[in-house]
């Protein structure tokens, strides 16, 4: 009995080292922990993928979306990377993505906002794994594929109710000067 209850400071002081460099009991609490995420950042949703979980974050103090990765170690979970992307006044904006290429987990999550009244639905993969998905303006519509892909590489796009197309997401066209502002939803007309 006096050999266990020797293991029980050593266990405390263990799991607060734990907790101290970053690993928490639960996949949220160690996203709500990861060093990025401000103290304002409300929960918009929550992907899960076996052991690792997604968490899309907004932050109006901020004014960015952030996405958040946590990852199962052993007991605990720990937060080490995420992904944001500033608001902006776009009638498609993009609000999630993160490419994911984990030990036990592959994921790709495109997280997605469209203002425009004209788009009907918005097509993103990689053959043949495309999906679609019809958005109304003001709604927020997620893809989650079960590969690692660079976002641009799933080739999203807007479509009308009669198919044309009328954003592509990405750089914009014919440019060698690549700014990471440039990176989104592309007016096909404007061009």
């Amino acid at each position: 009995m006096k050999k266990w209850m020797g293991l029980i400071p050593l266990l405390i002081v263990i799991t607060l080292i734990f907790i101290i460099v970053g690993y928490r009991f639960t996949a949220l609490s160690a996203a709500k922990s990861h060093t990025f995420l401000s103290k304002d950042a409300e929960l918009m949703e929550q992907y899960d993928m076996g052991s690792t979980v997604l968490f899309l974050f907004k932050s109006d103090e901020e004014k960015r979306y952030r996405t958040v990765l946590s990852e199962k170690s052993g007991l605990f979970y720990r937060s080490s990377s995420s992904t944001y992307i500033p608001y902006s006044s776009d009638k498609i904006q993009t609000v999630g993505g993160m490419s994911v290429n984990t030990k036990n987990d592959e994921a790709t999550l495109l997280s997605v906002i469209s203002y425009d009244e004209e788009v009907a639905y918005i097509e993103a993969g990689v053959e043949p794994n495309v999906e679609r998905k019809d958005i109304k303006k003001g709604e927020r519509i997620s893809f989650l594929f079960p590969f690692s892909e660079q976002i641009d590489f799933l080739y999203p796009a807007a479509f009308n109710k009669s198919g044309k197309k009328l954003y592509y997401y990405g750089y914009p066209k014919d440019t060698n000067v690549w700014k990471s502002e440039d990176f989104k939803w592309h007016k096909i007309d404007e061009q």
